[in-house]
């Protein structure tokens, strides 16, 4: 599946967490199980490997729909300029369902996991 949405600001939550996500407008008419998938997401025609969320963010108690993507190997100095830019999402694989974590650094440690799996998958 792919699609194509604009960058949004966000709370900040996964930068603090070290994860730091581009979120990301949900697409009128958009069609995916909530989960976390690997993706390749393209901005200003450069490809990057993503882990995205789609669906609610039970730990925080946030139940409306989020869209975000976390792009490995990019740091502050490296990420794209996204001012403007569509951003293309090439969703590749889901990885599993969307559950609460009771801490955060459960949900530190899946994330990790998750990171590990995109490298594979996208590799």
């Amino acid at each position: 599946m792919v699609f194509q949405s604009k960058h949004i600001g966000g709370l900040g939550r996964g930068k603090d967490m070290g994860f730091p996500t581009m979120n990301l407008t949900v697409p009128q008419d958009f069609v995916l199980d909530d989960g976390i998938y690997a993706a390749w997401v393209i901005i200003n025609d450069k490809p990057f490997k993503g882990a995205l969320h789609y669906g609610a963010i039970p730990t925080f108690n946030i139940f409306k729909p989020s869209l975000e993507v976390y792009l490995l190997d990019v740091t502050d100095e490296t990420m794209p300029n996204t001012d403007g830019a569509t951003i293309e999402v090439d969703i590749v694989q889901r990885l599993r369902d969307i559950k609460r974590f009771l801490d955060l650094g459960d949900l530190a440690e899946q994330i990790e996991r998750d990171v590990e799996k995109v490298r594979l998958i996208l590799k």
